[in-house]
Formats: structure tokens, sequence, C-alpha cells
């Protein structure tokens, strides 16, 4: 395990107001929408010395497993909006199929597993096709999830970023590309896809305040092209709030671990031919328009190894929490701190003794096979 702490967190930009109500909105209108639940496990909060450990359980948003969907539904109905000259409203976008403004549309994105299913997912609610390009090496539980929704999956030789490539090159009339990391000349859907993913913290303080509770001191956020860690920068966009942001990342494809680390301010690519168990974090390059939110306000950085997330994983089967490989990335980090690191969380951040920690729990078992092997060893 490495860990890099930012010297100088500090303030960004929150999403507006606006945007996070057209953001909840919208998902409200989907069917099946409900919050997911928040759980406390005390055995792990008492075997890791902190206060109380909390834990959104996106595994089951959508009957998805996993919290993709929120970012992939967002970003398609903004764009559809953008056709209709911005008069399409959150109840008309699947019920009304778009009001026609997906006519002729074929969407498509790259993705690692998750990310794909949604885009397949909201395309066929659309009543349109989809293609999704998966790298080599992508496990068959995952593709056929995607092609359950309907899609045609393309697999591509080489990792992530060539999946991206693949799909990027391939876009011609009548593909809309929904990819949630973003590149030259691709900024706007990837952003609509960060801003998506905010209803899980706008939930979680919901959820906190009706039960009388403050927001949690320390927040551990998985990361892969970093879509989702920019998005709970936006959320908790305040250092002097007093809540603590840790971006967790697999070793092998450490890509925010090791820009940060550079310190030129820059995103930084790897190599993530080495692989990983988390493979919806196997990413090589940040997302252009998450970096600079993570750079400036997340307050550290863990690089970890497999067995860290095995480990969290079984943690969280004892807790009652079904969580993958990736979903378990965000306590893997916090296991790893405590036990290699044991005064980071009080010396470094400061958190008091009692500090209430969450982690969000991405995905159940997307790979059911690869879940029972780790679960059951």
């Amino acid at each position: 395990m490495q860990v890099f702490q930012n010297p100088t967190p500090s303030t960004i930009q929150a999403c507006p107001s606006h945007i996070v109500e057209d953001v909840l909105r919208l998902h409200r209108a989907l069917s099946g929408y409900a919050p997911t639940p928040l759980v406390s496990i005390n055995g792990i909060a008492r075997d890791l010395g902190i206060g109380s450990f909390l834990v959104k359980d996106e595994g089951r948003r959508f009957g998805l497993k996993a919290f993709k969907a929120l970012g992939a539904a967002y970003a398609v109905y903004r764009a559809l909006r953008e056709l209709g000259g911005g008069r399409l409203e959150p109840e008309e976008f699947i019920g009304a199929r778009g009001r026609g403004l997906a006519d002729g549309i074929t969407f498509s994105c790259a993705t690692d597993g998750n990310h794909g299913r949604a885009v397949a997912w909201i395309a066929r609610l659309l009543g349109r096709p989809a293609v999704i390009y998966v790298p080599r090496g992508t496990v068959p539980a995952r593709i056929d999830a995607i092609r359950s929704e309907g899609a045609r999956v393309v697999v591509v030789d080489g990792g992530y970023d060539d999946a991206v490539r693949r799909a990027a090159a391939e876009g011609r009339d009548g593909r809309m590309i929904i990819a949630d990391t973003a590149y030259p000349g691709y900024t706007e859907i990837p952003l609509h896809i960060q801003q998506g993913y905010i209803t899980i913290f706008n939930e979680v303080s919901m959820q906190l305040a009706r039960e009388g509770e403050d927001l949690p001191d320390g927040v551990f956020i998985q990361a892969g092209v970093g879509a989702f860690a920019s998005a709970a920068a936006q959320f908790f966009n305040n250092p002097s709030d007093g809540v603590r942001l840790i971006c967790a990342e697999p070793q092998a494809a450490d890509c925010l671990f090791r820009s940060a680390q550079a310190g030129d301010g820059m995103p930084h690519s790897v190599s993530s031919e080495a692989g990983t168990i988390m493979a919806g974090l196997n990413c090589e390059t940040p997302s252009m328009t998450a970096w600079p939110a993570v750079r400036d306000r997340f307050d550290a950085f863990v690089s970890m190894e497999d067995r860290w997330a095995e480990e969290a994983m079984r943690r969280l089967a004892a807790g009652g929490v079904v969580s993958g490989e990736s979903g378990a990335a965000g306590l893997a980090a916090l296991i790893a701190l405590c036990a290699e690191m044991p005064g980071f969380l009080s010396d470094k951040l400061q958190l008091r003794d009692n500090a209430r920690i969450l982690v969000i729990n991405t995905e159940a078992d997307t790979d059911p096979d690869g879940y029972r092997r780790i679960i059951d060893g």
C-alpha cells in the first residue's frame, strides 16, 4: 500500500443546486427508483477502532447490481433534451420514449462492465439498440449481463483505454457515445455522468438527516477514471466542513494516485497490463473533466494491493452486504490504512477517535463465480 496526502486540499465549485435537483427529479422519474440502503455495520467499526461505519449499498440500484445507471441515465437525458431544444421533461424521458428524440440513435460506450450494462439498460428502455466495447479479459458474467439488456458486445484487444479509443473511432452518424471518461473534444457527456452520481450523496445526506445524524467525518471513494470521485468532491466541496475525502485505487491501475503524487497538477496515465481483480477500477488515464476536482479537493490517495479488496468483501459479507471487488474498494483502503498506517486517520487526517466513516458499495456480485471464490476462500 502507498499513500499520498494532499498538502493543500481546497474548496472547489459545488454542483449548482438546480442541477442537483434536476438530477434527482430525473432519477425519481425512472421506474424502480428508490433510495438505496444506508447500512451501519457495528462489527467493522469495532474491529477497526472507529466510531461508526456506514455503507451505502448501491448493489441494489435498479436491479442492475451497480450504481452506474445514475450517471448514464442523466447523461442520455441531457443529450436528448438538448436535441429537443431544452423542452424534454424528466417525466417524458422514458414514458414517452424521449418524445421520439432517440429515434435513429444507437447508443455506445466502452466499459469494464457496469457502465456498459447501464448504457444498454437505458437504450433498452428507450427502445433503441446499443453497441458496447469491452477490454479483452472481461469476465463472461459481465458480458452476459450487458447482452441481457439487448446490446451487442464487441471485445477489444487491450485494456480499458483501448476500448475507449475503439468506441470513439467507430462512432459515426446515428451513434451516440455515452462515455464516462472525458478526452479532448469530448467533455459534455462525461460531465453530465459525473453530475448524475451526486444523487448517491444527496440520498446519504437526507438519510442521515432523517436519523438526526451529521455528515460523515471521512468518506472513502473508489476511483477508476475519477468520475464518481469527482461527484463526491462536488458534493463535499469545502474541506472546512470537516469531511475528509480519501481516494481508493488498485495498485495495478492507480492513475489518480500517480497523478497526485507527480505534483505538477497534470493527469498522468499508467499501464494496467498487470491487471487487478477490481475490474471496474482497472483504468489507465484520469478523465479530464473529473481530475481537477479530485486533485484539488481530495485529502488523500491510497494505492493498494488486491488482497485488501478480498478482505473487505469478506467483512462486508459477514455484515450482510454483498459487495464485488470494486464495490469493496473503499473499505479495502480503510482496512489497509488501519493495518499498515494506524495513526494516519488521527494524526494526518485529524479524524476524531469516534469518527463516522462512510464507504459506497458501488457494485454487488457482478462476477458471481469470482465473488463466491473469494468469500469462500
